[in-house]
């Protein structure tokens, strides 16, 4: 079934082939840009640029990251990259005759079906050469994954009144899931809005900032590491605001402590703790997609049951090393055996309540997400103490921050950023311009000399970067091995 689709599609594409010979068409010089995402798991996502060349590519989890690591397919054609990828799996047992189906999509930004066409071709000729000689052959199914397709179900039921979200096919959808994972700051309705072309280009900009070694463990390291930096250079330029402030508002006066309020502190302590929140909140979408959040509880046995597996198959899959579920090791536990069954066991099986389940899963998931996780909140809750100390009162605007969600802490910053305003009216009416710049002078002064934390920070984020480069290629070595 699914080589006889690729075989409709190339069919289709050369007639279309046929037809432009005869009006003078020329295709070789200038392409469409095209999003082609590779799921064996690991899942690869590549970006073509015009001239036919990987122009981008990147992990979309960590097995992927661990085929990866050491691997460059930027620049080359689409055919030696997926070589490089194929193989790779194949040394490293992702592809073998027990997972030999890769589900592929391909999204091309003029909808062009001979281009989609020679896409295909390209890999499946990479992964055919890949496994020349061994006992097993490779499939590609370019109708996208079950997990795929069940999302967009999921979604299109989620938003029925929304006409981009009924019209989109698995391959946007893939493209809308990989930008909004990675740039948090785009909701999943706005990315649906977008044509493709547009979605390529913000994939192009999202990929470019990601490096192979940003591995869950890097990122959370680095995160916290930049959170602690920005809370001790706001503790310090509340300091230093609030010194001045009461150093101009008494130096009229002989007698010390006329001053009831200090707007000086009370402005910086606004205005710090809104960036340590807003910081905070852009790595925490940043950090937890959907498919990473651990779910509460999952059933199993019912799992297994409804997949036709071993309990003890499905445990081995889906629980981490630190014993949590998440929905990404469900979904790919769940893609694996489906697109391995034959395609007489798929057209006989029921899946209707394995979706539904899966759909609670997400439901469960995505709520997760929209929670701040609680070592940030650990963190802010911290930040808070340390500000406190002014006599602010900063804390009613982040009570029970572990349990609000990130639009509830979106409006908190917003709060603190009016309340901070208000503070810099009152002291644009107590100071002179030349005492209030003389206090930017004292702070960018302090940002100097705060190198040296920098500097800490900077160490802190080599000695991730280290530690996850070496932790993929051991990993990789073992399935090497």
């Amino acid at each position: 079934m699914k080589r006889k689709l690729i075989a409709a599609i190339m069919a289709a594409a050369m007639c279309l082939t046929f037809a432009a010979a005869f009006v003078g068409c020329d295709m070789q010089d200038e392409k469409p840009r095209a999003y082609v995402s590779l799921d064996i798991n690991p899942s690869v996502s590549l970006i073509l640029a015009e001239d036919g060349s990987v122009e981008s590519a990147v992990a979309e989890n960590e097995d992927a990251q661990v085929l990866l690591i050491d691997l460059t397919l930027e620049g080359k054609s689409l055919e030696d990259a997926v070589g490089i990828v194929a193989q790779a799996a194949v040394d490293c047992g992702f592809l073998s005759a027990d997972n030999s189906v890769v589900d592929v999509t391909v999204a091309v930004e003029d909808d062009s079906v001979e281009y989609r066409s020679t896409i295909l071709g390209e890999i499946d000729r990479a992964f055919s050469a890949a496994v020349e000689g061994d006992a097993f052959t490779v499939e590609l199914n370019s109708e996208g994954s079950y997990t795929l397709n069940r999302m967009l179900e999921y979604y299109k039921s989620k938003y029925p009144d929304n006409a981009q979200v009924q019209a989109m096919t698995p391959a946007k959808l893939d493209l809308v899931l990989s930008v909004t994972e990675k740039d948090g700051s785009l909701s999943f309705e706005a990315a649906a809005d977008l044509d493709i072309s547009s979605l390529i280009t913000m994939a192009e900009t999202t990929y470019a900032e990601i490096e192979p070694y940003m591995t869950a463990a890097y990122e959370a390291a680095v995160a916290e590491a930049q959170l602690i930096y920005e809370n001790a250079k706001a503790v310090a330029r509340s300091s230093v605001w609030g010194v001045k402030y009461s150093e101009f508002m008494l130096k009229d006066f002989d007698i010390p402590g006329l001053l009831t309020e200090n707007h000086g502190i009370a402005y910086a302590a606004y205005d710090s703790l809104a960036i340590i929140l807003d910081y905070a909140l852009d790595k925490a979408v940043q950090l937890q997609g959907y498919a990473d959040a651990a779910l509460a509880q999952v059933d199993v046995a019912a799992l297994a049951e409804m997949l036709g597996a071993e309990q003890s198959e499905v445990e081995a899959a889906i629980v981490g090393e630190d014993g949590k579920i998440t929905l990404g090791s469900i979904d790919a536990f769940v893609d694996r055996t489906i697109k391995n069954m034959s395609d007489e066991a798929q057209a006989q099986w029921d899946d209707s309540e394995l979706k539904t389940y899966l759909n609670e899963l997400q439901d469960e998931a995505e709520a997760q997400v929209a929670k701040l996780p609680e070592e940030y909140a650990n963190l802010i809750n911290a930040a808070v103490e340390a500000l406190e100390f002014t006599g602010v009162q900063i804390g009613e605007l982040v009570d029970a921050l572990g349990s609000l969600t990130m639009e509830d802490m979106r409006a908190a910053v917003d709060k603190l950023i009016e309340k901070r305003d208000a503070e810099m009216a009152q002291i644009q009416a107590d100071l002179t311009a030349d005492e209030i710049a003389e206090i930017e002078a004292a702070v960018a002064d302090l940002d100097d000399a705060l190198a040296a934390a920098e500097a800490q920070l900077n160490s802190v984020t080599e000695q991730a970067k280290a530690q996850a480069v070496e932790a993929l290629r051991e990993l990789k070595a073992q399935l090497l091995a």
